[in-house]
């Protein structure tokens, strides 16, 4: 080192400097580096998850407000389906006493409407398939305009004017609770009428699948006795008097529980 000159012993510390530089950076600064980058990798990858979270936090509200209103809307739809002679159906999902309420409340009305029972059957509780109603619309098409929709239009208009009758045919049936209730009663035209408006009048979800009146025309009259001279006894027919005639009918009632109030929290 003695026999070194000045100018080589810089070079030399110069170089022990980079050297200790060199080393300190890959023992030291290099592992913190790559820290860094890991952690901004991580950083980065967990401020988008949390802006996807954030943006899904902010829809809560709307989507709330849309459960909401759907569940009210169905509500409304639902209420005709959820008949009083179901109840405890609907309650305790026992049926044990289904028949004896729904004769109790078919009953009271045919009392009221003071008709007398002929035949009465009850056949149910059971489970009925009802299919989505729907009107397909007609469209007028030909050949040549399907090959002139050359942007396409033609076919997306078609498609937005079928797109609701499109979505209710693929939903096929849905299950509900229901019973069929065969009964003949006898009354008067006006009884009968009443006891028909009353039917017509439910407010529950029901379908009259046959309805027959033996004497449409109520002709049976009343019959008057005569007394003649010679002591003899005539019986004969009022022919302005209406007479009584029997109806004979098929019900199915149907029914569903009401839905459950969505549990949205505060």
């Amino acid at each position: 080192m003695k026999d070194m000159s000045y100018r080589d012993k810089m070079v030399i510390l110069v170089i022990s400097i980079i050297v200790i530089l060199v080393a300190g950076f890959f023992a030291l600064i290099r592992p913190k580096y790559q820290a860094l980058v890991a952690d901004t990798s991580t950083y980065e990858s967990t401020k988008t998850e949390w802006e996807g979270i954030e943006q899904k936090i902010n829809a809560i509200p709307t989507l709330k407000d849309t459960i909401t209103d759907a569940y009210n809307s169905s509500k409304k739809v639902a209420e005709q389906f959820v008949n009083d002679s179901f109840t405890d159906i609907n309650d305790n999902y026992r049926a044990e006493k289904f028949t004896y309420l729904f004769d109790e409340s078919v009953q009271e009305l045919i009392d009221e409407c003071e008709l007398e029972v002929i035949d009465f059957q009850i056949a149910g509780p059971g489970e009925s398939g009802i299919p989505y109603v729907f009107k397909s619309p007609a469209l007028s098409t030909y050949a040549l305009i399907e090959y002139a929709d050359v942007n396409g239009k033609y076919a997306e208009q078609v498609a937005k004017i079928r797109e609701q009758a499109d979505y209710v045919s693929g939903l096929g049936t849905v299950s509900v609770m229901n019973t069929d209730l065969s009964l003949r009663v006898r009354g008067t035209r006006e009884n009968l009428m009443t006891f028909l408006d009353k039917i017509k009048e439910n407010e529950n979800a029901i379908n009259v699948s046959s309805l027959a009146i033996q004497d449409f025309q109520f002709s049976g009259g009343t019959e008057v006795e005569t007394v003649g001279e010679d002591g003899q006894v005539t019986v004969t027919t009022n022919p302005n008097a209406e007479g009584d005639s029997e109806l004979q009918m098929t019900i199915a009632f149907y029914n569903a529980k009401m839905i459950d109030k969505p549990e949205l929290g505060d």
